[in-house]
């Protein structure tokens, strides 16, 4: 859904251009928009309005929901080198077929000779915008990248390189199985809970050791996981990942998130832990046990804190075991303090 329109104010009228003080508000979906222009009570929190325009008791708004992302403003790049030690020359990769479409652009599976002249399959990364948008999807591009290269984990996907003249490209190792959400669809009829549980155990260990290396991850979900054997998953997808620094918790200021995923001080305060990745972790769980099955189907991404604040989780699924929904229902107290640690999660899933 994307609306622009006008938002009266229920408190008080912001009192300069560009103020986020609104919490809930009404708006009003202009005729320009082909569908019901009455007056709508949308009670959208704070994070999904961007106000353009600002009149006493009256603003203009634009208001963004996705599948499973929903807006919550941009962030500044963080630390990002000037120059990459890991740059790869174009000529020696070749695009064979294209197998995706990232949030940038394609993905393509292609061939890689390497120093030792030797080809290797890879998966290709690339960035389809031009002008200003085509900037800054460029730099989050070679962000995750660069977050990328610190990790070296047989459950995570590997950094070869990448091609920073234009157009940008990441190149990282091809997993032959897939995104893995696909991959339990496809096969649900094979799949049995001791493979299952396999999969939850290897990505506590993956997640265990960005505990350790003070990352947060802020995308664990089953379509950021790639299959690369049968017996074998790596999590992938760190265009959102942060390094904590000193400090214990990363706040983000901007940028779409997948609300239905998140902990609930990262819906109501845009703040991010180790903790709220364990919360994450549960909701994939729950995804591998599902098959794939997405969570909170149906309900909007407005929705959801109000279920989980009244008490409400995702339900056990049929095929899981008492004690490993127990865990799960652990990962997902609302006080973060009670969330287990990756290091225990990964001693009670061997």
């Amino acid at each position: 859904m994307s609306v622009t329109g006008y938002l009266k104010i229920t408190g008080n009228p912001p009192k300069r251009r560009d103020s986020h003080k609104v919490i809930y508000a009404t708006v009003r979906k202009p005729k320009k928009i082909r569908y019901s222009d009455e007056w709508q009570a949308l009670q959208l929190p704070r994070e999904v309005i961007t106000i353009h325009e600002a009149f006493p008791g009256l603003a203009k708004v634009y208001v963004s929901e996705t599948d499973d992302y929903a807006e919550i403003t941009e962030e500044d790049l963080y630390n990002m080198p000037k120059e990459f030690d890991y740059e790869i020359t174009r000529d020696h990769i070749r695009v064979v077929t294209t197998i995706g479409e990232g949030q940038f652009g394609d993905v393509h599976k292609g061939m890689y000779l390497g120093r030792d002249s030797i080809e290797t399959t890879v998966a290709i990364k690339t960035c389809k915008f031009q002008g200003q948008d085509g900037k800054g999807a460029a730099d989050r591009l070679l962000e995750e990248a660069h977050t990328m290269r610190q990790f070296d984990h047989p459950h995570i996907v590997k950094l070869i390189g990448v091609c920073t003249d234009h157009p940008i490209w990441i190149v990282m190792e091809f997993c032959k199985y897939g995104e893995m959400r696909q991959y339990l669809q496809s096969h649900k009829h094979t799949l049995d809970v001791a493979m299952l549980i396999t999969y939850t155990y290897q990505l506590s260990q993956a997640l265990c050791y960005l505990e350790r290396k003070k990352f947060v991850h802020r995308d664990v979900a089953a379509r950021n996981i790639l299959v690369m054997q049968p017996d074998c998953i790596k999590l992938g997808d760190f265009g959102l990942s942060r390094y904590m620094e000193d400090q214990n918790y990363y706040t983000a200021s901007k940028g779409k998130l997948p609300i239905k995923w998140m902990a609930p001080e990262s819906i109501n305060f845009r703040r991010f832990t180790t903790a709220t990745d364990v919360w994450m972790f549960a909701v994939c769980c729950w995804e591998i046990l599902m098959m794939g099955v997405k969570p909170f189907q149906g309900v909007k991404n407005n929705d959801v804190i109000g279920k989980i604040e009244t008490g409400e989780r995702l339900a056990m699924p049929s095929n899981c075991r008492p004690d490993l929904y127990e865990l799960m229902l652990r990962c997902w107290s609302y006080d973060p303090g009670f969330r287990p640690l990756f290091e225990e999660i990964q001693q009670q899933l061997r």
